[in-house]
């Protein structure tokens, strides 16, 4: 079945282009979503009709993700979690710790951009990937610090003092 994308949708297509997809993918979740339309000979020369319109605001939407990612390219985003004597890190670092990172930042961008497959959970940098637009992506890197050992935080710890009265 053929579909008009009036989206932009990962891994299928930009919007504008007409895409095969199987009937059902259309039927359930591409139409409903509003995602796309039917691929109609009346459907197609309106989207011709509309082509110069839509093909200026995509070049403008696509100049502001690539000045975006321009300031993305290089961002160091620090975490610092409590760790063991071992290395291992209590707790981790997932997409809403870095959204809400970048969105500090004074960065605007929705929270399904940031490609986190696992939160993180490693000490030092790891390199994390935004989606800004089909063409256009951004590296950040996200870097864990150990605060201080479980350990350390025991030995650090001073006993209660025990006074006269309560003997």
């Amino acid at each position: 079945m053929k579909v008009i994308l009036k989206q932009n949708v990962k891994n299928l297509g930009m919007v504008g282009t007409v895409v095969d997809v199987k009937p059902g993918y259309a039927r359930n979740f591409l139409v409903p979503h509003r995602l796309a339309e039917i691929a109609t000979e009346g459907a197609i020369k309106n989207w011709q009709l509309g082509a110069e319109r839509r093909q200026k605001r995509i070049e403008a939407e696509l100049a502001e993700a690539r000045t975006l990612a321009e300031k993305l390219t290089g961002v160091v985003l620090p975490f610092t979690k409590t760790v063991n004597a071992d290395g291992v890190v209590f707790g981790s670092v997932n997409k809403a710790d870095i959204y809400k990172a970048l969105t500090e930042l004074g960065h605007k961008l929705g929270k399904d951009a940031i490609e986190l497959n696992m939160p993180i959970k490693a000490l030092g940098e790891t390199e994390v990937s935004i989606y800004l637009k089909p063409t256009v992506f951004a590296k950040i890197k996200v870097q864990i610090n150990p605060l201080t050992t479980v350990e350390e935080k025991i030995a650090d710890a001073k006993p209660a003092e025990v006074t006269e009265e309560a003997k």
